[in-house]
């Protein structure tokens, strides 16, 4: 099928985008209507949106169209054939986006009005190649909203690429950052699962020199049933994968045994966690295979044995740990004892 492109024609003679947001769409309408008009609302105006819309089945063309037709700095794309993830619908729209920088959103996240406008204002004032805002975990209700401010709750904080790479590993800082966009116009966005994105923003960390803080705010919505990180499904499963790959990027950029070790333990612990996913939901029974071959790349690694090793946990748990790797039959045990207490803790 070949791809199609709609894109809005300018009304007169508007700014530049100094900011492109990348917004993949793909069945999104229950709350993308919400979004668009929170980027509407920002109070700084030079951007653009680039509506990506994957094929989807539902209204969100229509919602984006509505959007696109009050605001000139609103476009809606269309893939022509459904790409299945974000990251490939990211990349499609790559090489039309016209910024200074770029961020990047989900269809269901949300924004404080001045966002846009302390994200640009940071960059341009401290010259760092990325900015990050605070990130709210988002909840309508906000019972359980929790927040990540600057790095440590200091946005006047400058750090490294290596440093803001080493912090975002356990989200001591998030990933939502304004980045350059030679990033994106040189590599784009790795594409290999569902979560990629994750491993693509490791990534952009390692090639930037400089992350700076500001204090817009990132609404990171968690109460959304039909992401794929809520309940079971393939993609869900993908994060094991996804973690190996970030493990043997740590290792490949020359981090020590107190960042790799740490990450080795994490890396089996999801891979655990997927395995036990499955066995609490039988009609994922066929993606056992592909977590089968995540454990058996742990298993033949003696690189990643010696990095869990170093994990810094202690001696009773890096015996169990390492013996799951060492025996497939352990790791099947400590999954089925996961999924037990998965069981339990949802009664």
């Amino acid at each position: 099928m070949a791809i199609r492109t709609q894109t809005r024609p300018q009304d007169g003679a508007l700014n530049m985008a100094e900011i492109s947001v990348l917004l993949p769409v793909y069945n999104g309408a229950a709350y993308l209507d919400e979004t668009l008009a929170s980027l509407r609302q920002q109070d700084f105006s030079a951007f653009e949106v680039l509506c990506i819309d994957d094929c989807s089945t539902d209204d969100s063309r229509a919602v984006i169209q509505r959007h696109a037709d009050a605001d000139d700095r609103i476009t809606y794309m269309n893939t022509g054939q459904n790409l299945g993830s974000a990251a490939k619908a990211v990349n499609f729209a790559a090489p039309h986006a016209t910024g200074r920088w770029f961020v990047y959103s989900s269809q269901d996240d949300l924004f404080s009005p001045d966002w846009l406008s302390q994200l640009h204002a940071r960059a341009v004032e401290t010259g760092a190649d990325a900015v990050l805002p605070d990130v709210v975990f988002y909840h309508r209700d906000g019972a359980e909203d929790r927040r990540i401010t600057g790095y440590r709750g200091d946005r006047t904080a400058i750090l490294s690429g290596r440093e803001a790479f080493v912090a975002s590993l356990d989200w001591t800082i998030p990933g939502n950052a304004l980045w350059p966009m030679r990033l994106l116009k040189t590599n784009g966005f790795d594409d290999f699962n569902a979560f990629a994105d994750e491993y693509t923003v490791r990534r952009f960390f390692l090639a930037c020199d400089s992350i700076a803080f500001c204090e817009g705010v990132f609404f990171y919505r968690q109460d959304n049933a039909a992401a794929i990180t809520k309940g079971p499904s393939a993609a869900r499963l993908d994060a094991a994968d996804a973690s190996l790959r970030l493990w043997q990027l740590i290792c490949d950029n020359d981090f020590g045994p107190d960042v790799h070790g740490p990450f080795a333990l994490r890396t089996l612990r999801a891979a655990i966690r997927a395995q036990a996913i499955v066995f609490n939901a039988p009609h994922l029974a066929s993606e056992m295979p592909r977590l089968t071959e995540v454990w058996r790349a742990m298993h033949c690694s003696e690189a990643f044995q010696t990095s869990l090793a170093a994990s810094g946990s202690s001696a009773f748990k890096r015996s169990v740990y390492q013996r799951a790797v060492r025996s497939h039959a352990w790791f099947l045990r400590l999954a089925r004892l996961s999924a037990l207490m998965a069981r339990r803790k949802s009664r």
